[in-house]
């Protein structure tokens, strides 16, 4: 039996979508399975309305034991960024980097991702290696 993150990666490929992550979360007492899509130009309500329907058929009802709600959504503008292809990807754009251990006294920082050379990030000047980030998003300058 296919497992569900091979459905959804399959559903997406079919519509012409992009896979970009699935989460599992609790939502009081109910299972929420969080499906997120993109397209180069951005994934529009009526994609997500189609990748829910086509899901929906294609998930088996014993794959997931008890009742869940499936979610269908974009990365959102603040998306996380995983992958150092998804830095490369992201270079001029705003981010948030928060770190393991502090850098100048500080473990947050905003800023523009200017560079990436091997596993090291620049942003806003500063110099910090992929692996000492404990999570970097893209962010909303005001």
């Amino acid at each position: 039996m296919k497992k569900i993150n091979d459905i959804v990666i399959e559903a997406c490929a079919t519509l012409g979508l992009d896979f970009y992550d699935i989460e599992n979360a609790k939502q009081g007492n109910s299972d929420v399975i969080r499906v997120m899509a993109d397209t180069l130009e951005g994934i529009s309500i009526i994609q997500c309305v189609e990748l829910n329907k086509l899901l929906c058929e294609l998930i088996p009802e014993d794959l997931i034991a008890g009742e869940y709600m499936l979610e269908v959504s974009s990365p959102g503008a603040e998306r996380k960024i995983r992958h150092l292809e998804d830095v490369k990807a992201s270079i001029g754009k705003y981010v948030f980097i928060k770190l393991y251990e502090k850098i100048d006294g500080e473990k947050e920082f905003y800023g523009d991702l200017e560079a990436l050379n091997g596993d090291v990030l620049t942003v806003a000047g500063l110099e910090v290696s992929f692996e000492k980030i404990a999570t970097i998003r893209w962010a909303i300058k005001f």
